[in-house]
């Protein structure tokens, strides 16, 4: 059920694109353990994983874990402007 990274060992490139192209994962290595990406890729994954398919590293990881709240204010109501324009 989760789709965070997938590793294949191989010789064979017919048999690593073969992996790349069906595997269900967002990360995929080929001759490596840990297929974790160099900036400016992303780090996440497919299905269930814990991350999805956001990007950790980069602006979507900030988006992942803030919670965004606008604010509107008016400072000085003495100023006698439209604070609208």
């Amino acid at each position: 059920p989760y789709g965070n990274a997938a590793s294949v060992f191989t010789q064979n490139g017919g048999m690593a694109r073969y992996i790349i192209d069906r595997a269900s994962a967002g990360m995929i290595g080929v001759n490596v353990g840990v297929p974790v990406p160099r900036e400016p890729f992303s780090f996440g994954g497919w299905n269930e994983s814990k991350f999805g398919v956001g990007d950790i590293t980069g602006k979507s990881s900030i988006e992942f874990w803030t919670k965004l709240k606008k604010s509107t204010t008016k400072w000085n109501p003495e100023a006698g402007v439209n604070w609208m324009s």
